[in-house]
């Protein structure tokens, strides 16, 4: 069993090329545990000789809150950092732990919490995130363009706030973004985080520059990139917006655009999807000077979009035609049922006599087959007219 400095491993939980994470319980329950066993022990040794002066309701009470699950705020998340024998390199190890320390001890919001920290014995302890991260659940987002959406804003808002210190993280990837309550997301891992007053970083000449996987042209250039701007984060935030939407953790270079890879033709009853295409063709692009600057300029355009998504503000698809969503499920959106042709229903005068036939379009969602009727130049019409559409239930 991992012991530092108080804190107890209950199970490995991952591994990386710097570092080993454990969950543990944390010093406070540590030492509760040790006083109940104390404790308990006290009790019965005064009970040796006269077994009916044990009190076994408050020995069960003892034990049970020694041997209960841990609550969450009594768990935590150590990493252990694999430092070097060679004094460069550990020199730099420690650098990459000091840089991470540094940025979590600002607390900002959206950030994974510092419990604790050593940056001589290399270790530090974070807040335990029981929802796990993206990786372990890529289809938590699948296929929902607003929840997805809606989500990501927590996170874009997170790095933005970071970019506003010229903070860059470098490292933005399912496996470093946790769920939390609410849908909201959590970054952490900032081992090879790009702070403005990293003077060290000069000596870091075989430093890892972004994760494999994810990372823009212009940074994978197998070396220390010099210029680590705020829009190497965007495009790894327009990849992670992609994985959240497809349900996929990985998607090669730009191919958003191609067929295999395009949401919208992933996801064809999701009229939204559109949305999510525009925001990646400001990301995930192939050439520096196209992608967004920063997460600043990346929230904007959220925030705009879920305006559209949320208040109920005319979507058009990709025909140029309104998007209705079904006011019954608020999941799925309306399909004309008779494309081909209207349908007419049969009108009568107050003396029951026939008039001409009424023309209707029959719409279905495409979800729950809710079915609603709409004049033939409905919604057409509306759309060209800035018609706002009912808000889903």
């Amino acid at each position: 069993m991992t012991k530092v400095r108080g804190y107890e491993e209950l199970e490995k939980l991952g591994e990386g090329g710097q570092s080993e994470v454990f969950l543990v319980r944390r010093t406070e329950r540590v030492h509760r545990r040790h006083a109940l066993i104390g404790e308990l022990l006290e009790r019965y040794d005064e009970a040796s000789d006269n077994v009916v002066h044990l009190d076994f309701g408050q020995c069960a009470e003892l034990g049970y809150e020694y041997a209960r699950p841990e609550r969450v705020s009594e768990l935590g998340a150590l990493k252990l950092f694999k430092l070097p024998k060679g004094e460069q390199e550990r020199e730099e190890a420690l650098g990459r732990l000091r840089n991470e320390i540094s940025v979590l001890q600002k607390g900002k919001p959206g950030l994974v919490k510092l419990v604790e920290a050593n940056e001589r014995e290399g270790w530090m302890v974070t807040e335990f995130m029981p929802g796990g991260t993206l990786e372990k659940h890529p289809s938590k987002y699948k296929g929902t363009a607003l929840g997805a959406l809606k989500a990501f804003r927590s996170l874009v808002e997170t790095v933005a706030s970071l970019h506003k210190e010229n903070i860059i993280h470098r490292d933005i990837k399912p496996a470093n973004v946790f769920l939390a309550d609410s849908d909201q997301l959590v970054l952490g891992d900032f081992g090879i985080v790009y702070t403005p007053d990293q003077a060290e970083r000069l000596t870091m000449t075989n430093e890892k520059v972004g994760p494999r996987d994810y990372m823009p042209q212009w940074g994978d250039l197998g070396q220390r990139l010099e210029n680590v701007e705020p829009n190497f984060d965007v495009y790894l935030l327009g990849k992670l917006l992609w994985c959240m939407v497809s349900g996929h953790l990985k998607l090669p270079r730009e191919y958003h655009k191609r067929p295999d890879y395009d949401v919208a033709v992933l996801f064809p009853n999701d009229p939204n999807m559109r949305i999510i295409n525009e925001i990646l063709e400001k990301s995930v692009v192939e050439e520096t000077q196209d992608c967004l600057k920063s997460a600043q300029e990346l929230l904007v355009i959220v925030d705009d979009n879920l305006a559209i998504l949320e208040r109920g503000l005319p979507v058009l698809n990709r025909n140029g035609k309104l998007a209705l969503p079904c006011r019954i499920c608020g999941k799925g959106f309306y399909q004309e049922h008779y494309p081909e042709g209207h349908f007419q229903l049969q009108a009568f005068d107050a003396m029951h006599r026939p008039t001409s036939p009424i023309l209707l379009r029959i719409f279905v969602c495409n979800v729950c087959t809710h079915y609603e009727l709409f004049a033939p130049g409905f919604p057409d019409e509306a759309a060209k007219k800035a018609w706002t559409p009912w808000r889903p239930n």
